[in-house]
């Protein structure tokens, strides 16, 4: 067993990261039984026990609440139109090829 075990010239022994208590995930079928039981546990000392706060906290007056919206929903728009446009190709390179 400790054939196994590499050694590495460089390492000091210091640990960046603990991964003691870090569980492996299942990949194909997740497991619920177990987030059921570490939300009954409850936190650990490091966690706080509310989530933080999200709330930003810039102070945007009413302009720039506007502008910032406007942004959002036109790149929104944008994307649809591209998609439409290319679906609209699509159906036309069908029809072409087709007829």
């Amino acid at each position: 067993m400790d054939q196994d075990r590499r050694s590495y010239d460089e390492d000091d022994g210091r640990v960046v990261a603990d991964m003691s208590e870090v569980s492996r995930t299942p990949l194909l079928i997740p497991r619920f039984d177990e987030v059921r039981r570490r939300r009954d546990i409850g936190p650990s000392e490091d966690q706080p026990s509310s989530p933080p706060s999200y709330q930003s906290s810039v102070n945007l007056d009413r302009e720039e609440r506007r502008a910032m919206i406007g942004g959002a929903i036109s790149a929104g728009l944008l994307v649809v139109g591209c998609m439409a446009v290319g679906f609209a190709a699509l159906i036309l390179f069908i029809l072409h090829v087709l007829g």
